[in-house]
């Protein structure tokens, strides 16, 4: 299996790293050929320069005399003259008038001798190991006099050097290379996420802004790269966001504003026309139904009202002190008989007196909204329990009930406004209940959170932070 690193810092650092890798591996393969290639021509050269002089040496006819051992020892030296030298008649013969040195002797190849009749020099790297060398460079070259080749000089050298400083440098580059490719893969690392850093920050910024609060912005950095202009991208897709979503809240505050009027004169004159007595049963019928109707759009002009006011930190008075104790003591007369009508029971556990800063109409709003709708949700025969404990420095309210649950696909929507997740309950309620919970826990710092499991019940628990002692007394 392939690792693939998932993040930008990460792709970017292997990216450059096997670049660099394959720059290497072509670099050092290179300087291989050509270190190896250099130092053969060296060898070739010494090779040429010694035979020449030999070839010079033989044309003289005084360098065959009694002293001739001595003149090559001190033109050669010693291990030379005794192991990689040979001279031979034109047909490749040891010359009868040298006396052999050693038992070694020097391959002469048909190729070389041709070239040799030929006048022309060979030079070659034979397979034949001569004494204990591991391989060494052959010079075949032919003694040419009045244009006839009289002798053949051969001249040998140990490649056992050549290959010693090919191999030393091969291991200092197996050594030095993962050396230096991980300090660049580091450096690439540190560089990718310097580079970076403004990303990570308009990323965890951006994660901050929600559609409630477009207000903030991202921190762009400076200049005319790629970044900034992002950043600026950004800001201005956020400011026209900002004010498309501000448009809408204005448009839902004003018509829930303008609708109430209509509606009050509407719901008043039905409540005349009930009270007629001269009204027929089928006419009356149809007034009940219009005025349940009527009262369904007031709850859901007001709660438009107060999520416009919420959101847009508009509310006639400020936070003050509230016991949380005390707003479940005022909710839970109506929660026990609007469960009591449904055919389920609703308790509400003795708490402790938890204070918060907050407005008690709005928490009051909260914890009804919550238990009205486990007990709308809840099949008759079902129980709905209401707890309020303290953790650390939070208030913890829960609401558990035995229904249905709720399934993890609705779940992810429960909270947004006019989603309903029960088909078969399209008429009941406003669709506004969770989402109005939601804003008034977001407008005390809080969070709120839902566990449910098909089949057994489902939970919500809202978490508050708490107040000061000196504020709450």
């Amino acid at each position: 299996m392939i690792w693939r690193s998932t993040t930008l810092r990460g792709r970017l650092t292997l990216g450059y790293t096997g670049i660099l890798t394959a720059m290497f591996a072509v670099l050092g393969a290179t300087s291989v050929i050509l270190l190896d290639r250099g130092l053969r021509m060296n060898v070739d050269d010494s090779l040429n320069s010694v035979a020449s002089a030999i070839a010079d040496s033989v044309r003289r006819p005084s360098f065959f005399g009694p002293d001739i051992e001595d003149a090559l020892q001190s033109m050669l030296g010693p291990e030379l003259a005794e192991r990689f030298f040979q001279l031979l008649d034109p047909f490749g013969r040891p010359d009868p008038r040298l006396v052999p040195r050693g038992k070694s002797r020097l391959p002469l190849s048909a190729e070389a001798l041709r070239n040799a009749a030929r006048g022309q020099p060979t030079f070659e790297t034979p397979r034949v190991r001569p004494g204990s060398e591991r391989s060494f460079r052959l010079l075949t070259l032919p003694v040419v006099r009045n244009g006839a080749t009289v002798n053949i000089v051969q001249v040998a050298m140990s490649l056992e050097n050549v290959e010693a400083t090919r191999s030393s440098f091969l291991l200092v580059l197996l050594v030095l290379a993962p050396v230096a490719l991980t300090a660049s893969a580091l450096g690439g690392w540190f560089l990718a996420r310097r580079a970076l850093t403004p990303v990570d920050a308009m990323v965890e910024a951006a994660r901050r802004i929600e559609a409630e609060d477009l207000t903030k912005r991202i921190p762009a950095p400076s200049g005319e790269d790629e970044l900034a202009r992002l950043g600026a991208v950004l800001n201005d897709m956020l400011a026209r966001l900002e004010r498309s979503f501000g448009a809408v809240r204005r448009f839902s505050a004003d018509a829930a504003h303008e609708l109430r009027t209509p509606l009050t004169i509407l719901k008043g004159e039905i409540e005349v026309a009930l009270r007629s007595s001269e009204a027929p049963a089928e006419i009356r019928q149809t007034l009940v139904s219009c005025l349940e109707e009527v009262d369904r759009l007031n709850s859901l002009v007001e709660d438009l009202l107060l999520m416009a006011r919420m959101e847009g930190n508009a509310l006639s008075a400020g936070p003050r002190p509230v016991n949380l104790a005390e707003v479940l003591q005022d909710a839970a007369p109506a929660l026990s008989e609007l469960a009591a009508r449904a055919g389920n029971v609703c308790t509400v556990a003795a708490a402790p007196s938890l204070w918060i800063e907050g407005y008690d109409s709005l928490l009051f709003r909260l914890v009804f909204n919550l238990a009205e709708n486990a007990i709308k949700y809840t099949p008759s025969g079902g129980r709905i329990e209401i707890t309020l404990e303290q953790h650390d420095h939070l208030a913890v309210l829960q609401v558990k009930d035995n229904g249905p649950g709720i399934p993890p696909d609705v779940q992810e929507h429960i909270f947004d406004r006019f989603y309903r997740g029960d088909p078969a309950r399209e008429g009941s309620g406003t669709g506004l209940g969770l989402a109005l919970v939601r804003a008034i826990v977001e407008l005390h710092r809080g969070q709120i959170h839902l566990s449910s499991d098909v089949g057994k019940g489902s939970c919500f628990r809202v978490t508050l932070p708490l107040s000061s002692p000196a504020s709450s007394s």
